[in-house]
């Protein structure tokens, strides 16, 4: 999202859109979905690959299962390590901060 202006408690990420409360805003931040989905979405627009060019470089993972991880719908995770790997990343296990 864009930039955030706060104003008494609310977030606006651009005078397109209403302002949000701030619970909200907070909840996107810390979706992990939504961090490994836009992660996915870096590494792909980096390396010029479109689902479906991601797709064509998996071995047995189609199309609509790599929709499935960036739309941060229900997803195996043996699909996300197949992408995480297919484009260099990996995930870290760590305790909450």
């Amino acid at each position: 999202m864009g930039s955030h202006n706060t104003n008494n408690g609310e977030h606006s990420t651009s005078n397109a859109f209403k302002l949000l409360p701030d619970s909200f805003i907070n909840d996107l931040d810390n979706d992990p979905k939504r961090k490994i989905s836009m992660a996915i979405k870096d590494a792909m627009k980096s390396q010029d690959l479109s689902i479906r060019k991601l797709a064509d470089k998996m071995e047995s993972t189609s199309h609509p299962q790599i929709v499935r991880v960036t739309s941060r719908a229900n997803y195996n995770i043996d699909t996300l390590i197949k992408i995480l790997d297919t484009l260099n990343l990996e995930i870290e296990v760590k305790p909450k901060s």
